[in-house]
């Protein structure tokens, strides 16, 4: 006669058995376990299905790749800035797989939307590092795919933890890192070019501050170097393409650089003005006023970069400026319009010396010349004011 203490423990040994097999089973299709939502740190195994609100963090927390629940993945850095986004917001629903053949896919409906386009390297995990970048590793610990995502600034409020790097550009080796070892460094590839010198202080961290100073804390909170900028105000830190990291104030204006920063200069050699920032250009009563200076040159003219920046647009056939550029040296975009010819690409890092095209009358003019247009921070200023003659 059984007794109700083996009746009662009969269905939890079968219970057990087949929670048991459906593991095996699981096991032997590869089906992959899902994640859960709360953060990984530094890496995901190979298999992992990331759900909407999965968040992967650098090894430090100051970068978060986030699984988004309308289907976007977005690597978010300091300051909460986008570094990086696959521009799936539209997948609402969708799974985020860092798959064993190297592959990094998103998944609607069981249907691939987005996708790397790695399959066949392998993969062993997906990593996240403290500069901001993301990949597919693999055993031997090269990659087999990475975003190239990366931060070149940090705003007032914003502070540097250990092992943080800033980067000048995609996969450019100029660079800032706060060193475990507490000092603050800048690299030009493996060769140091400038360091606050507090490496004593293991554990540091550097604040740019509201007030416009930038400060290296010890671990007990002591200020162990500063930029000695007090009263410039809130601005930000930027690691430059230029390989200067420079600290600009509330204003835009340049507050302390690791190293002597050269002035911008008029793209063209020609002092001649023909038209001045400012000036009404409206018909009748309507005023409208010029939002920049105009080089009175001709066509064909050499127009050249300003500084040392980076091409952040190229357009052509635009109905206002015709085929115009635009360069961002740090705060500050350099627009030249009206051009004939684009010799630059978006992307592309320029010099002092670099010809980013010709001058011409495309667009909406009276005849040749350069239009030069320029914004610190955003906002337009005289170019005049900024811009130096060559």
């Amino acid at each position: 006669m059984t007794s109700t203490r083996q009746r009662g423990t009969l269905p939890l040994i079968l219970a057990l058995l087949v929670s048991i097999a459906l593991t095996a089973v699981a096991l032997v299709v590869g089906v992959p376990a899902q994640a859960a939502t709360a953060p990984f740190v530094g890496s995901v195994p190979a298999g992992t299905v990331l759900v909407a609100g999965s968040v992967v963090t650098s090894p430090n927390g100051q970068f978060r790749l986030t699984a988004q629940g309308d289907g976007n993945l977005v690597m978010y850095g300091i300051g909460n800035r986008v570094l990086w986004a696959s521009n799936t917001a539209k997948a609402s629903g969708a799974t985020f797989v860092p798959q064993a053949d190297g592959n990094l896919v998103i998944y609607r409906a069981g249907k691939a939307v987005w996708s790397t386009g790695s399959s066949g390297r392998g993969a062993v995990s997906l990593v996240v590092g403290d500069d901001g970048d993301f990949a597919m590793r693999q055993a031997s610990g090269a990659n087999a795919w990475h975003a190239s995502a990366y931060q070149d600034r940090v705003a007032a409020g914003q502070v540097l933890l250990p092992n943080t790097t800033l980067r000048a550009a995609a996969n450019s080796g100029l660079r800032l890192v706060m060193q475990p070892d507490g000092n603050l460094v800048q690299y030009d590839g493996t060769r140091a070019t400038w360091s606050t010198g507090t490496s004593r202080w293991p554990g540091a961290t550097a604040a740019v501050q509201a007030d416009g100073n930038f400060v290296v804390y010890a671990a007990d909170r002591h200020a162990v170097w500063s930029s000695g900028t007090p009263r410039a105000g809130a601005g930000q830190l930027l690691m430059q393409v230029d390989g200067s990291v420079v600290l600009y104030g509330a204003s835009g204006t340049l507050a302390w650089s690791s190293r002597p920063v050269a002035g911008l200069r008029w793209p063209v050699v020609s002092q001649r003005i023909t038209g001045r920032y400012g000036d009404d250009r409206g018909v009748g009563h309507v005023p409208r006023y010029h939002q920049g200076a105009d080089a009175g040159v001709g066509i064909g003219t050499t127009v050249y970069a300003s500084g040392t920046g980076t091409v952040t647009t190229t357009i052509t056939g635009n109905a206002t400026y015709g085929n115009y550029v635009v360069v961002t040296y740090g705060v500050t975009t350099v627009l030249t319009a009206h051009l004939s010819a684009i010799n630059v690409t978006k992307g592309q890092t320029v010099s002092l010396n670099t010809v980013i095209g010709l001058s011409g009358n495309t667009g909406q003019v009276t005849g040749p010349h350069v239009h030069v247009e320029t914004r610190v921070n955003g906002t337009l200023v005289d170019p005049l004011t900024i811009l130096s003659f060559r």
